[in-house]
């Protein structure tokens, strides 16, 4: 199990995340799945296309495209992040959704900004998690973005 405030590990059974102290037994405190870290481009080396020069119809060993299961593997990286992304809005929606369901059964004044407060502090741990997967997101696209021109670069090269 995971902490959905901050995606550390939990031990079954435990009742407070050891990372952030994130109370785990409330709805949307726990979840099964973890997010992936998503892979850098100092943990991946960018193959670098080899040069080579090509004869007028001679096809060269070697020519292989050497971005395409890179970038394969960026798409795939992103749409599961986009998967995990869309999970969190949907619990952010039923978080406040349960809010306005229940809010006009909480007398006005002290206590309903109380009560906002506590929805404001349950959102907090989604937000942010919300926010990291944007930003890995970003980062893929951009790495995907710099092999697609780099591989268009390469396709011009192998041309005769």
């Amino acid at each position: 199990m995971f902490c959905a405030k901050c995606g550390a590990p939990a031990p079954d059974g435990a009742r407070f995340c050891q990372n952030c102290g994130a109370p785990l037994t409330i709805q949307g405190g726990v979840t099964h799945q973890q997010y992936p870290q998503p892979l850098t481009q100092a943990a991946l080396p960018v193959p670098v296309p080899p040069k080579q020069v090509r004869r007028a119809g001679a096809r060269q060993a070697g020519s292989q495209n050497p971005y395409r299961q890179r970038i394969t593997e960026l798409r795939l990286q992103i749409k599961q992040l986009k998967l995990y992304l869309k999970q969190a809005n949907q619990q952010m929606s039923s978080t406040r959704l349960g809010y306005y369901e229940s809010s006009m059964f909480v007398p006005s004044g002290l206590m309903r900004m109380g009560y906002k407060l506590f929805e404001d502090w349950r959102l907090l741990g989604p937000q942010q998690q919300k926010q990291r997967l944007q930003q890995q997101i970003m980062q893929l696209e951009q790495e995907l973005l710099g092999l697609q021109q780099a591989q268009e670069q390469w396709r011009q090269q192998q041309q005769p």
